[in-house]
């Protein structure tokens, strides 16, 4: 289906989200295929003959020490059940080690989520016109048509390649036992499948590298899209207490980095803290650059010791700064007096400190 061209904006993460609740990941089938057929390679590998001793021993009881009775019934069930016991025991171990081969695999590339969604009947798959877009007047089809050749193409050619290098090991099968026979062909078959899990695994990196690029593509949003979700967010209380905390967060930190730039620190002592600025160049009266009660004042009046801001104590005036002036703003003239007298006691005391030096 052709692509929405003005869905040119990469998907927000509320975006991607809800698809990933409806069950729309980016993932790739081959991963899993080329992990279960690597596995089950190491384990024919590991078990070897051991996973084959089993069956041989069970056939030469049926085909040999079993004929030698009566063939009743009751004869032909126990050895059925023997079959069907011996046959679980020997392939519940592959089959579990598979299982969760596969597990992996799809966890690997999505991770772990329940999605109810998924299991929910959906009529628009009943569409015979969305399907026929789906599968014809998309890109998807196209890819997985050259992907089959290129698989059945490159195992080709593997096998062709191993049947070569052991051409001449089939001429000297034709007098050899049975057992020599098997082995042979053991061992061809597993050359060709190790080559060809290889190779899976390496289509599997591509593949997904696709379905990734694919399903981001798919995701893509409008800029419309982008600024209705907004607003459905900012609608939201909770998206909005979280906007207004963070504003508050980021609005505290700036106001803590002006403390150190402070002339001097008015406090209550304890619940009140206000940091003045006086900047004769740039400002006609002092400004109020940070100031806070409780935990804030607590902060502000560390911060001003740890870089040598005075912290003067006066009750009254702290708390007319505090209620009457807002952040960055000038004192009103009311204030000039008492502030002056501050300023002039520290500027006072601080000539006083260096004529001692």
């Amino acid at each position: 289906m052709a692509k929405d061209p003005s869905k040119t904006e990469k998907p927000t993460g509320k975006k991607l989200g809800k698809a990933r609740e409806e069950g729309q990941v980016a993932k790739s089938q081959e991963v899993a295929s080329a992990f279960i057929l690597l596995v089950g390679l190491a384990f024919f590998f590991f078990a070897g003959g051991g996973f084959l001793s089993s069956p041989a021993e069970l056939m030469r009881y049926i085909l040999g020490d079993a004929l030698l009775f009566e063939l009743t019934p009751a004869m032909v069930y126990n050895l059925l059940l023997m079959t069907i016991r011996q046959m679980f025991l020997l392939l519940a171990p592959l089959l579990i080690l598979l299982l969760v081969a596969g597990l992996a695999a799809n966890l690997m590339q999505v991770g772990f989520k329940i999605t109810p969604k998924v299991l929910k009947p959906k009529l628009s798959k009943l569409n015979p016109v969305s399907g026929f877009k789906s599968r014809f007047l998309s890109l998807r089809p196209l890819v997985e048509l050259v992907k089959s050749c290129l698989k059945i193409g490159l195992l080709g050619y593997i096998a062709y390649v191993v049947y070569r290098q052991n051409f001449l090991g089939f001429f000297e099968l034709l007098n050899q036992p049975v057992s020599v026979i098997l082995g042979f062909i053991a061992r061809i078959s597993f050359q060709i499948l190790w080559r060809c899990g290889l190779l899976m695994l390496l289509l599997a990196f591509f593949d997904y590298l696709y379905q990734r690029w694919d399903f981001m593509e798919n995701q893509k949003m409008s800029k419309q899209d982008i600024k209705d979700e907004m607003k459905q967010q900012e609608g939201d209380p909770q998206v909005k207490s979280r906007i207004r905390s963070m504003q508050m967060s980021a609005a505290r930190q700036r106001m803590m980095r002006e403390v150190p730039r402070a002339d001097v620190v008015i406090t209550n002592p304890t619940h009140i803290a206000v940091a003045l600025i006086y900047d004769q160049e740039h400002s006609e009266a002092p400004v109020v650059v940070a100031k806070g009660a409780g935990l804030i004042a607590e902060k502000i009046k560390k911060i001003a010791r740890e870089h040598g801001v005075p912290v003067i104590e006066n009750r009254a005036l702290a708390r007319l700064l505090f209620k009457t002036v807002d952040l960055n703003q000038m004192i009103p003239e009311t204030l000039y007096q008492a502030v002056a007298e501050v300023l002039a006691y520290i500027y006072r005391r601080d000539g006083a400190a260096r004529a001692h030096t």
